[in-house]
C-alpha cells in the first residue's frame, strides 16, 4: 500500500509542518484553489502566506452556465478581494473551468483535466498544494487524480524531477452541510480515468461491487447511483470513529429505508472508515476492495465502484484507494475501479456559520517523503 506510512498534519501542526518544510531549502510553491463562496476558501492561502511561502496561485473559476444568486456572488467576491489582499495580482492566475454538461457525460472532469493541462508547467514548482475547501467534489477529485498521475510520470521519466504534492482542506461537517443546499443533476458522472469499465462488453458479466461512502442527506444520490451501476453487492461505508460519536449510527438510521428495504443491504456488509484520518480510511477502503478482488479472481474478476458522498476528508480517502488499485503495486489482476458521483446542478444560498468550527488538515501525498 503506497500511503502506509503516511504524512498527515492537522490543526496547529499544519503551520509547524510548513515552517519546517520551507526552512530546509528555497521552494517555489503553487497553490491550486477554488474561486468560491465557501467561508473556508482562504484558510490554506492565509496559512501559506503567514509562513512566508514563495507562492503562486492557480485560481479555478467555475462556470456552470447559470448566474449566481446575489448572496453567492457577494460571498465569492468577498473571498476574491481578501485573496488580492494577501498576494499581488500578478501572483494569481485565473483558470476557467466549465462544469456540468449533457446527461451521462464526464464533462466536468474532462474540462478540469484540460484546464490543468493548459494552466502551466508543473515542473516549475517544488511543491504543489491543492486546497479543496471551496471546490465542487468532482473538480477536487479530478485535480488530485490528474496531478498525482502527471507528477508520478514526471518523476519516473529519465532526468525527471520529483515535485511534492499536498492536499489541504478545512474540514467542517456543519460548513459542508450549509454549502450543499441545491438541486442535483439527473445523471451520474465519473472521474475521468475511473469509469470502472462499466459498459465494456467483454466484462459485462463481471460482478459489480459498490461502496457508497455515506454522509447526511444522500438518499437522492444513492438512488441515482444504484440505478446507474446496478450492483451485485453493496457495502456501505460509514464514518467511524467520528468527531460526533453517534454520527455513523445517525447516518445509517437516516438511510435505513433505502439501504435495507430498497437495496436489501446485508447488515454484515456495512464497513467503517475513520472520519478524521483520511489515510486510515484509505487503508480500510483499499483493503475492503482488495478482499473482493482476491475472492472473485477465480471467476475472472470484478468491478469496484466507490462513491464519495460523505465529507471531503473521506472523499480524499476514496480517491487514494481507487488510485492505488489502478496504478499502485497490486499483485495479480487489477480491479476495474470507478468513482461514480452525482453533481449539484444549481446551488442554493449557503447557510454556513461565519466562523465555522473547522479544522485544517494537510496530507502530503507524493514527493520527497517517498524516497
Amino acid at each position: 500500500m503506497r500511503w502506509d506510512p503516511y504524512v498527515l498534519s492537522q490543526g496547529a501542526e499544519v503551520d509547524v509542518f510548513w515552517r519546517r518544510h520551507l526552512s530546509q531549502r528555497k521552494r517555489r510553491v503553487l497553490l491550486v484553489m477554488g474561486r468560491g463562496f465557501d467561508v473556508r476558501a482562504l484558510e490554506t492561502a492565509k496559512g501559506l502566506v503567514g509562513v512566508g511561502a514563495d507562492l503562486r496561485v492557480w485560481l479555478l473559476a467555475f462556470d456552470n452556465g447559470l448566474d449566481d444568486s446575489l448572496a453567492r456572488a457577494a460571498l465569492t467576491e468577498a473571498n476574491h478581494g481578501q485573496l488580492l489582499g494577501l498576494l499581488p495580482r500578478d501572483a494569481i492566475q485565473e483558470v476557467p473551468v466549465e462544469i456540468g454538461g449533457p446527461a451521462n457525460s464526464t464533462m466536468t472532469s474532462r474540462n478540469t483535466q484540460s484546464a490543468l493541462r493548459d494552466a502551466g508547467d508543473l515542473a516549475e514548482f517544488d511543491d504543489i498544494v491543492v486546497d479543496i475547501s471551496a471546490m465542487p467534489r468532482m473538480v477536487a477529485l479530478t485535480i488530485i487524480a490528474v496531478l498525482l498521475r502527471r507528477l508520478d510520470i514526471l518523476a519516473a521519466a529519465e532526468g525527471g524531477r520529483s515535485v511534492n504534492l499536498h492536499v489541504q482542506v478545512a474540514e467542517s461537517v456543519s460548513a459542508d452541510l450549509g454549502a450543499a443546499k441545491g438541486t442535483l443533476r439527473e445523471a451520474v458522472t465519473q472521474v475521468v480515468g475511473f469509469s470502472g469499465q462499466l459498459t465494456a462488453q467483454t466484462t459485462e458479466n463481471w460482478p459489480r461491487i459498490w461502496f457508497p461512502v455515506l454522509g447526511e442527506n444522500q438518499k437522492e444520490r444513492l438512488d441515482l447511483i444504484q440505478t446507474f451501476i446496478d450492483p451485485d453487492e453493496i457495502c456501505p461505508v460509514v464514518p467511524f470513529p467520528s468527531r460526533a460519536p453517534r454520527r455513523g449510527d445517525e447516518i445509517v438510521d437516516e438511510h435505513r429505508a433505502i439501504l435495507f428495504d430498497d437495496f436489501h443491504v446485508e447488515p454484515a456488509n456495512i464497513l467503517l472508515a475513520c472520519e478524521y484520518n483520511p489515510f486510515e480510511a484509505y487503508k480500510q477502503i483499499f483493503v475492503a476492495m482488495d478482499r473482493y478482488r482476491r475472492a472473485l479472481r477465480p471467476l475472472q474478476g470484478c468491478k469496484a465502484f466507490v462513491s464519495p458522498i460523505s465529507s471531503k476528508l473521506l472523499s480524499i480517502a476514496v480517491l487514494l484507494a481507487c488510485y492505488d488499485h489502478r496504478f499502485g503495486d497490486v499483485p495479480g489482476q487489477r480491479l476495474d475501479v470507478g468513482i461514480p458521483y452525482v453533481e449539484t446542478a444549481v446551488y442554493g444560498d449557503p447557510s454556513q456559520p461565519s466562523s465555522p468550527d473547522h479544522e485544517l488538515f494537510s496530507l502530503w501525498i507524493r514527493g520527497d517523503w517517498e524516497v
